[in-house]
């Protein structure tokens, strides 16, 4: 008998939301806010819903910050998961949390 495991419950102030860009012009502040966050305890959750353009140097500090195994990426759209596929680096997005 399976049991269902349910994803974990991400606190409040353990979700990062950036608006906007995240190119290499946002980068340092980025990966600044993302150290930050890794500082919570428990999982994390970084929401890419309100991005409207990443670019290499975003793709790079999401990656990096995944590799803790707590970063759960959701709510990213096409044209994010495009980038990061054209870098090779879509293994680094969780399946099933994309947004429409």
């Amino acid at each position: 008998m399976q049991e269902h495991q349910e994803e974990p419950t991400v606190a409040a102030d353990s979700v990062l939301k950036p608006i906007g860009d995240v190119t290499i012009f946002e980068a340092a502040q980025f990966h600044q806010d993302l150290c930050s966050l890794h500082q919570q305890e428990g999982p994390l959750e970084l929401d890419l819903s309100e991005i409207d353009r990443m670019d290499s140097s975003g793709v790079q500090i999401v990656v990096a910050a995944t590799r803790s195994g707590r970063l759960t990426v959701k709510g990213y759209s096409s044209q994010i998961r495009d980038r990061f596929e054209q870098i090779g680096f879509a293994q680094f997005l969780s399946t099933g949390h994309s947004a429409a």
